[in-house]
């Protein structure tokens, strides 16, 4: 049962939040209070899995009441509540120590799937240990040089997997800035999303940045693409680059969906990432262009440890066979993706990802395999031995018959 406190100063709001959550059956409203002084002293006693609290409260503010019980007990999950939903307010609550932020009355029908999202959390402590500080999370970039190659839709069940397994912290950042789909395959919409770091970019730090991230249900923060085509353009390679080196002290996992366009944000994607998935399909265009990225990978002296080939539509009756695709390419495929004509378009209508709608699937069993091999390059090591990897001899096979 997740016991809640309502802090609000509005009896019209307070009736609305009881009957909201009085048919939740996983949460319990343990006590509210009208003003600030008051609510603290509410939550000190009663100690809630998560505290509801208006901003605009008297006597106390909100912002005030938030920090509070962040400082003095950090098990207590804050959701701050306003009817202001400028990005500004936004910014305030979540320095102040909120998990999450709440417009009113638009978003109160939101409050028990945020009030259990939060609930999962665990907080870090406020002041983390050396080794805690010193530690950073991976950056793994999702890309292929051609479009339909299934990369958003490997990312954000990538995504879902690493946080079932590990139970670490994943982040999600749309790269794919002009027509970014992370947010309809997940049914996320935001005010929040990358263009507002690109417009304040001197200000990007691992705070300002994190607070622009979207929480999927599943746990996992997402980063969106900006809205329109237009607010792309103002995303830069820079701005990518301090992006996800503010993410990676937020997060285990910061999962990079770099679409297919090699400009200059996906360069500096390439160029942060600790590990590199370059998908293609058993096609012949699809093999060609991804030799082509083989020869920029080479280029930009980014070792072989660095990334691996995943095959998606495998087993398509049409498809070029794996030993084809590795006398092609000259490297193994780390692993496929079986064909399925129905799982992927069906979850994506949706708006889920398929790993959740269907995990026994062929399609969520590669995914999960994928996480884990990811995942296992991820846990430190005693004693790593550093050997260079023979650069891909890639041959043109396709073109003379295979």
């Amino acid at each position: 049962m997740i016991r809640v406190a309502v802090l609000d100063n509005s009896n019209e709001v307070m009736s609305s939040i009881f009957r909201l959550l009085h048919d939740e059956p996983d949460i319990d409203v343990v006590g509210s209070a009208s003003d600030g002084e008051v609510g603290l002293q509410l939550v000190h006693e009663t100690r809630p899995d998560v505290a509801l609290v208006d901003m605009d409260l008297p006597v106390m503010d909100g912002l005030k009441v938030a920090q509070s019980i962040t400082a003095t007990l950090p098990s207590v999950q804050v959701i701050l509540m306003s009817v202001h939903k400028e990005l500004l307010c936004v910014r305030r609550a979540m320095h102040a120590g909120a998990r999450d932020y709440v417009v009113k009355p638009a978003e109160l029908e939101d409050l028990p799937e945020k009030i259990r999202q939060v609930n999962s959390l665990v907080r870090k402590p406020v002041e983390p240990t050396v080794e805690e500080a010193a530690e950073e999370g991976r950056i793994i970039t999702v890309f292929s040089p051609r479009g339909g190659s299934g990369v958003t839709t490997l990312a954000v069940n990538l995504a879902v997997a690493l946080r079932e397994i590990t139970k670490d912290r994943v982040i999600v950042v749309d790269g794919s800035l002009q027509f970014g789909d992370v947010g309809v395959f997940l049914d996320l919409q935001s005010q929040r999303h990358i263009g507002e770091l690109a417009r304040r970019l001197d200000e990007v730090d691992a705070a300002f940045a994190e607070e622009m991230t979207v929480t999927h249900a599943s746990g996992i923060k997402v980063l969106l693409a900006p809205p329109s085509p237009e607010t792309a353009d103002m995303v830069t390679g820079d701005c990518i680059r301090r992006t996800l080196n503010a993410l990676r002290e937020r997060a285990e996992f910061v999962i990079v969906d770099g679409g297919h366009y090699l400009g200059e944000p996906l360069l500096a994607a390439l160029d942060c990432s600790d590990q590199i998935v370059l998908v293609t399909t058993p096609d012949v265009p699809a093999i060609k262009s991804a030799s082509l990225m083989l020869g920029v990978l080479d280029a930009l002296a980014i070792g072989r440890d660095r990334y691996m080939l995943v095959v998606s539509h495998d087993g398509h009756r049409h498809a070029l066979k794996p030993v084809d695709l590795e006398r092609c390419l000259g490297i193994p495929p780390a692993a496929t993706i079986p064909y399925d004509d129905s799982t992927p378009m069906v979850a994506m209508n949706q708006g889920r990802p398929y790993y959740e709608t269907n995990p026994d699937s062929a399609a969520s069993r590669a995914v999960r395999q994928i996480a884990r091999s990811l995942a296992r390059m991820a846990a430190p090591v005693e004693a790593p031995s550093i050997v260079e990897a023979p650069k891909a001899r890639r041959r043109f096979a396709f073109l003379g018959g295979m």
